[in-house]
């Protein structure tokens, strides 16, 4: 698949696993209580992050998507996040999980599937080839555009205006041994996730493996994320999971200049914002306004004004309407270092891949288990179109337009507001989630 950067949005996710030796027992959902960082670990964070009752996740209000979405999205808040801006990615985070299961075996796996709420791996497995039909879908957007264009191009020759493709959408993956420790990854497992995900194998000596890992990172996300591992010379292997899209808006935004937006403890500050105005899918009730502005290829980010709760339901009575949409452009970058998501699977029941106990035996020849998980991620939007990156690191330790005029309905997101990037299919997939509100 050719492809390149306009709009980029690009996820990376990665597992690292070490012996089991360094695995720790079953601890506490609250982070307070684990045991000191390991180096690599406490480099990345000081603080761990605060405790989080499970009815703030048990109890997370129907956004629409899978439970495990938006369980993470009201964990995060819930978390510390409620009053900043932030993104998460719960694709690359799932992706990166998907991984891990097919790894897997017991009650290790079994709870996994919970957590990510499937019932079987063949309907893990079902769902990611729904994310590899995405792909495929969005690259024949634009091999037919690239088609009639190259048909235009023949009768009109010096009218043809010849670009190279600059969308693109990609999921791909691949696995890293580290050559100076025991165990090497089973043959069955290497071969399941190449013909399940599309993952390459690789091996790097301990000095080497993080600098091998990041450079593979790196290029996956054109650059965005530079790298993910400091220090991976303790680490048995990786996992990674990289998505990238790229891609324009369907009909152009116009730039405004700075503009006050107002925070959500009442401060006014200057944003950069844009403006168009265009027939898309509109809602509007006494809670929520929100509107679905279409990227090329499928994709959309819809932007939501007040309350998301059953945000699906609400996209399904939205109208077509003429809009005038007035958004900051977007600029937002989230580390999730702090045990974050560690402990969110923790509440969801999934605590006994983070012990010595830990059930990878499908995966590698020594044992290991899940030791960190951490994600970064980034969100830039613009006139004309968006650029997105996320890392997410598993360590893991020694286990129709009208006939007559119309007045555009006004959408201005000059306060708080919450968005989401949406590959769109008969169940949407949630790539990012994000919200700003200072």
């Amino acid at each position: 698949m050719k492809l390149k950067t306009i709009l980029c949005l690009s996820l990376a996710v990665v597992l690292a696993l070490s012996c089991l030796s360094g695995c720790r027992g079953a601890e506490n959902p609250a982070p307070a209580s684990d045991p000191p960082a390991t180096k690599e670990t406490q480099a990345k964070s000081d603080e761990p992050a605060p405790a989080v009752p499970l009815s703030a996740v048990t109890n997370a209000k129907a956004l629409g998507f899978s439970a495990f979405d938006n369980q993470l999205v009201e964990y995060l808040k819930q978390a510390g996040r409620a009053d900043e801006n932030f993104t998460v990615s719960p694709l690359s985070f799932k992706a990166a999980l998907t991984l891990a299961a097919l790894g897997a075996e017991g009650e290790t796996q079994t709870q996994l599937l919970e957590a990510l709420g499937f019932r079987s791996v063949d309907e893990m497995r079902a769902w990611y080839a729904t994310v590899l039909a995405g792909v495929d879908s969005f690259d024949a957007f634009f091999t037919e555009m690239e088609k009639e264009a190259a048909e235009f191009a023949e009768y009109f020759p010096d009218a043809a205006n010849s670009q190279e493709r600059t969308a693109a959408y990609w999921v791909v993956n691949s696995v890293w041994s580290n050559q100076d420790l025991p165990g090497e990854f089973r043959q069955s497992f290497l071969e399941d996730i190449a013909k399940s995900c599309y993952a390459e194998a690789y091996s790097a000596k301990a000095a080497e493996l993080a600098d091998a890992v990041n450079a593979w990172v790196k290029e996956k996300t054109k650059g965005l994320i530079p790298s993910i591992l400091d220090d991976a010379s303790d680490t048995s292997a990786v996992l990674v999971n990289a998505l990238y899209l790229k891609t324009g808006w369907e009909d152009g935004f116009s730039k405004l200049g700075d503009r006050d937006f107002t925070t959500r403890s009442g401060e006014k500050v200057q944003k950069p914002f844009m403006e168009q105005t265009a027939h898309m899918a509109y809602y509007k009730d006494e809670q929520t306004q929100l509107v679905s502005v279409p990227l090329q290829g499928g994709v959309s980010m819809v932007f939501v004004l007040g309350d998301d709760t059953g945000l699906a339901e609400k996209l399904g009575k939205a109208e077509y309407r003429l809009v005038d949409v007035t958004v900051p452009m977007i600029d937002v970058e989230t580390t999730l270092n702090q045990k974050e998501l560690v402990n969110y699977l923790k509440l969801l029941g999934c605590e006994k891949m983070f012990t010595d106990s830990a059930e990878f035996d499908p995966m590698y020849t020594d044992p290991l288990c899940v030791a960190d998980i951490i994600q970064k991620a980034k969100v830039h939007t613009d006139e004309e179109g968006l650029e997105a990156a996320a890392v997410t690191a598993i360590m893991m330790e020694a286990t129709a337009m009208p006939d007559e005029p119309e007045t555009p309905e006004i959408f201005c997101a000059d306060q708080p507001f919450s968005f989401y990037i949406l590959k769109d299919g008969a169940s949407p997939e949630l790539l990012f989630w994000g919200q700003i509100v200072e």
